[in-house]
Protein backbone atom coordinates (compact mmCIF):
# COMPACT_ATOMS: atom_id res chain seq x y z
CA UNK A 1 0.00 0.00 0.00
CA UNK A 2 1.59 3.83 -0.79
CA UNK A 3 1.16 5.90 3.06
CA UNK A 4 1.40 8.91 0.18
CA UNK A 5 -2.39 7.60 -1.19
CA UNK A 6 -4.27 7.90 2.53
CA UNK A 7 -7.12 10.32 2.17
CA UNK A 8 -8.64 12.00 5.50
CA UNK A 9 -12.42 10.81 5.71
CA UNK A 10 -14.07 10.18 8.94
CA UNK A 11 -11.51 12.09 11.01
CA UNK A 12 -8.79 9.43 10.19
CA UNK A 13 -6.79 8.77 7.49
CA UNK A 14 -7.26 5.58 5.28
CA UNK A 15 -7.32 4.14 2.27
CA UNK A 16 -10.14 1.87 0.86
CA UNK A 17 -8.92 -1.31 -0.40
CA UNK A 18 -11.76 -3.61 -1.59
CA UNK A 19 -12.82 -4.07 -3.83
CA UNK A 20 -10.33 -4.17 -5.97
CA UNK A 21 -11.24 -3.23 -10.10
CA UNK A 22 -12.13 -5.94 -12.33
CA UNK A 23 -12.35 -8.42 -9.48
CA UNK A 24 -15.86 -8.01 -8.22
CA UNK A 25 -16.36 -9.26 -4.01
CA UNK A 26 -19.60 -8.40 -1.51
CA UNK A 27 -17.88 -6.62 0.72
CA UNK A 28 -15.81 -3.33 1.19
CA UNK A 29 -12.41 -2.89 3.03
CA UNK A 30 -9.51 -0.35 4.06
CA UNK A 31 -6.61 0.68 5.85
CA UNK A 32 -7.38 2.98 8.62
CA UNK A 33 -4.97 5.04 11.03
CA UNK A 34 -5.57 7.34 13.98
CA UNK A 35 -3.15 9.29 14.70
CA UNK A 36 -2.28 10.21 18.08
CA UNK A 37 -3.98 12.18 20.78
CA UNK A 38 -7.16 12.01 18.09
CA UNK A 39 -10.63 10.36 17.70
CA UNK A 40 -12.20 9.08 14.56
CA UNK A 41 -15.45 10.22 13.69
CA UNK A 42 -18.99 8.92 15.74
CA UNK A 43 -20.81 7.68 13.21
CA UNK A 44 -23.51 5.60 12.62
CA UNK A 45 -24.09 3.50 9.57
CA UNK A 46 -26.41 0.82 7.72
CA UNK A 47 -23.23 -1.64 7.01
CA UNK A 48 -22.09 -4.43 9.46
CA UNK A 49 -18.64 -3.42 10.33
CA UNK A 50 -15.33 -5.44 11.50
CA UNK A 51 -12.25 -3.75 13.08
CA UNK A 52 -9.23 -6.03 13.32
CA UNK A 53 -6.56 -4.22 15.37
CA UNK A 54 -2.82 -4.13 13.30
CA UNK A 55 -0.99 -2.08 15.54
CA UNK A 56 -0.87 0.34 18.44
CA UNK A 57 -3.56 0.87 21.04
CA UNK A 58 -6.80 2.88 21.14
CA UNK A 59 -10.02 2.79 22.27
CA UNK A 60 -13.21 1.62 20.79
CA UNK A 61 -16.68 3.28 21.55
CA UNK A 62 -19.30 0.61 20.33
CA UNK A 63 -23.06 2.07 21.53
CA UNK A 64 -22.46 3.04 25.22
CA UNK A 65 -19.49 0.51 25.84
CA UNK A 66 -15.77 1.54 25.53
CA UNK A 67 -13.34 -1.48 24.80
CA UNK A 68 -9.52 -1.29 25.04
CA UNK A 69 -8.42 -1.93 21.18
CA UNK A 70 -5.06 -3.29 20.07
CA UNK A 71 -2.91 -5.60 17.81
CA UNK A 72 -4.78 -8.73 16.95
CA UNK A 73 -8.43 -7.71 18.22
CA UNK A 74 -11.11 -8.35 16.28
CA UNK A 75 -14.07 -5.77 16.87
CA UNK A 76 -17.71 -6.73 15.45
CA UNK A 77 -20.07 -3.31 14.83
CA UNK A 78 -23.56 -4.21 14.38
CA UNK A 79 -25.52 -2.18 11.74
CA UNK A 80 -27.24 0.94 13.05
CA UNK A 81 -24.99 1.40 16.16
CA UNK A 82 -22.57 4.96 16.94
CA UNK A 83 -19.21 4.14 17.33
CA UNK A 84 -15.96 5.73 16.77
CA UNK A 85 -11.93 4.79 17.76
CA UNK A 86 -10.00 7.09 20.60
CA UNK A 87 -6.29 7.16 20.48
CA UNK A 88 -5.23 8.85 23.26
CA UNK A 89 -1.45 7.55 22.56
CA UNK A 90 1.37 8.75 21.30
CA UNK A 91 1.58 6.53 18.46
CA UNK A 92 -0.64 5.89 15.52
CA UNK A 93 -3.08 3.52 15.75
CA UNK A 94 -3.59 1.40 12.66
CA UNK A 95 -6.44 -1.24 11.88
CA UNK A 96 -8.13 -2.87 8.95
CA UNK A 97 -12.10 -2.56 8.26
CA UNK A 98 -14.19 -4.73 6.33
CA UNK A 99 -17.93 -3.99 5.83
CA UNK A 100 -20.46 -5.11 4.13
CA UNK A 101 -24.76 -4.53 3.82
CA UNK A 102 -27.24 -7.35 3.14
CA UNK A 103 -27.92 -5.48 0.09
CA UNK A 104 -25.20 -5.32 -1.48
CA UNK A 105 -23.89 -8.72 -0.89
CA UNK A 106 -27.69 -10.20 -2.04
CA UNK A 107 -26.75 -8.15 -5.05
CA UNK A 108 -23.36 -9.40 -5.71
CA UNK A 109 -24.85 -12.91 -5.58
CA UNK A 110 -27.47 -12.11 -7.84
CA UNK A 111 -25.26 -10.66 -10.51
CA UNK A 112 -22.65 -13.67 -9.83
CA UNK A 113 -25.04 -16.68 -9.67
CA UNK A 114 -22.38 -18.38 -11.37
CA UNK A 115 -19.39 -18.53 -8.55
CA UNK A 116 -21.85 -18.27 -5.75
CA UNK A 117 -21.62 -21.89 -4.86
CA UNK A 118 -18.16 -21.45 -4.04
CA UNK A 119 -18.56 -18.54 -2.04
Amino acid sequence: MRWDTLVHEYDLDGSRLLPWEGYPTPIGAGWCVVRPHTQSQSHTQIDQEFFIGIKGNAKLKVGDEIFQFTMGDIAAIPKHTDHYVINDTDEDFHFYVVWWDENTANGFLKEHAEIGDTL
